[in-house]
């Protein structure tokens, strides 16, 4: 088998195109760098999804022109300015009309009250229960009845407000080697919590016992730990 090397390192462009990458990429690197420069954005954590959009497009944009022969440059500059004044547009509109804000950026909402989940909010966000109890247990969470408050942010962070030890309550645990106990059969009297919505009954004995709350028949047996961060 027969290997075309020019082919394979240098596609149909002439070595010569080789050269002007290396004047083509530092240009457009430091216009990308620019633009986000007057975004006023430091870090990735401070994104929004449109905002991410908007550094999707800039990439594309300069890598082609990076290493296409036929995307000039000027084109992709036109391109970054066209890209910066909409999201400056966008800003405006934010910072001006609230019902804008929340179609572009969304709102805060809870995922927990009092320790018990709010499933309406965690459906419509579409977050999955592992990764929301992963998220929990990464603030040194091992059982909800620690969680006074869980406020998933629109940026995507999620905020944690905690009781205090005295106010502790008994709740679900979210330990993998704990939750995964979760069974639909009630093996002797106790404080159970719903594996669902997390909150707690005091149950007897019994098979296919149905939350009061979720109608959710698995239980996982409740504890009562303080935090240690």
């Amino acid at each position: 088998m027969n290997f075309d090397w020019h082919r394979i390192f240098f596609s149909d462009q002439d070595y010569s195109f080789f050269w002007e990458i290396l004047f083509r990429t530092p240009i457009m690197f430091l216009a990308v760098v620019i633009v986000l420069r007057f975004t006023g954005k430091r870090g990735v954590q401070q994104l929004s999804i449109f905002e991410m959009v908007m550094i999707i497009t800039l990439g594309s944009a300069a890598g082609d022109s990076m290493f296409y022969d036929d995307v000039g440059m000027l084109h992709a500059l036109a391109v970054f300015a066209l890209v910066l004044g909409v999201y400056r547009i966008l800003i405006w509109l934010i910072t001006k009309f609230e019902w804008f804000e929340i179609i572009m950026e969304g709102k805060p909402i809870y995922i927990i009250r009092e320790g018990i989940m709010c499933l309406e909010e965690l459906h419509s966000k579409e977050l999955g229960s592992d990764e929301f109890l992963g998220a929990l247990r990464g603030q040194h969470i091992d059982q909800l009845g620690q969680v006074k408050y869980a406020v998933l942010e629109d940026t995507g962070n999620l905020s944690v407000f905690f009781f205090t030890d005295e106010e502790v309550r008994p709740g679900l645990p979210i330990l993998p080697d704990e939750y995964e106990r979760k069974s639909n059969k009630i093996g002797k009297a106790g404080l159970y919590a719903c594996s669902k919505c997390a909150r707690t009954y005091q149950l007897e004995p019994a098979n296919d016992v149905p939350c009061d709350t979720c109608n959710n028949k698995e239980w996982v047996e409740a504890v009562c730990r303080k935090r240690v961060a």
